[in-house]
């Protein structure tokens, strides 16, 4: 492959490299972790080479090499920015597991003090993340938030958020994204499209809320134990091996002495 251009991003501390063979990719990569650092010559901790992720055209179809290697062929530029937001998203966490604690929370940061939001599928971390990102608050991410165990330091992850056509009914003006970003049901969006809150750093965590959708419940916000924050802290770790299932466990003993509150929402 002929690559005609590239970019290079820093994904926390994880080095990328970006390439492409002609200029209607050149729209695609350059939406990809479009908000993340570029640092020029950037090298991963031990001077490991940042990942190669190259779009290329061929007479088959779109396709995605990582390192050299080529991955399927896709027949629209959709396909090949959704397969490429994905191997990215992989490729960043798997570094990032052996120096940090990839928990499944959206991040927000208020005043240089960080809060994570923890929940399954559809327990409302995005819709808070970004009902949050619409007053003052700097939106770190909306579902990966890595955290560095020593002292608690969450760090942004942006990646694009994925919005689904019934949240983004709750904005007067809800969020455009290109046609190749656009599925259905769902779009992505680059972060800083949702708020107005100034540019994400890494914080220090300082509460967290735990909401849940429950049908025919009453709003609720109530203190949360303990024994609910240690468990629901582990239960949304993306990975206890990397960095090692003592230093998780701690982390989530000491964001168990943190203000925290489970939050109830009605399920609509």
């Amino acid at each position: 492959m002929v690559r005609i251009d590239f970019r290079q991003r820093l994904i926390v501390d994880v080095p990328i490299e970006l390439g492409w063979n002609d200029e209607e990719l050149r729209v695609v990569g350059e939406s990809l972790y479009s908000t993340a650092c570029s640092e020029a010559g950037a090298s991963m901790p031990g001077g490991i080479a940042p990942t190669r992720f190259d779009l290329e055209r061929t007479p088959a179809g779109f396709v995605l090499r990582v390192d050299g290697i080529p991955g399927d062929v896709h027949r629209s530029l959709r396909e090949l920015f959704q397969d490429a937001e994905i191997e990215i998203t992989e490729r960043a966490l798997d570094q990032l597991r052996h120096r940090y604690l990839p928990l499944h929370a959206a991040a927000i940061a208020f005043d240089g003090l960080g809060l994570l939001v923890f929940g399954g599928h559809d327990a409302g971390k995005t819709s808070l993340a970004c009902m949050l990102a619409t007053s003052r608050a700097a939106l770190l991410s909306d579902e990966v938030a890595p955290l560095r165990t020593e002292d608690l330091t969450v760090y942004p992850f942006p990646r694009d958020l994925i919005l689904h056509y019934g949240k983004l009914s709750a904005w007067p003006e809800p969020p455009t994204a290109p046609a190749f970003k656009t599925f259905q049901g769902y779009r992505y969006v680059q972060p800083e499209q949702v708020g107005s809150g100034p540019a994400p750093c890494a914080v220090r965590v300082a509460g967290l809320l735990f909401p849940e959708r429950v049908a025919g419940a009453s709003p609720s916000l109530d203190p949360a134990s303990p024994a609910l924050i240690g468990r629901k802290v582990l239960e949304q770790c993306f990975d206890l091996e990397g960095i090692g299932g003592a230093r998780a466990i701690d982390s989530a003993a000491r964001m168990a002495q943190l203000p925290a509150c489970a939050l109830t929402v009605p399920l609509r």
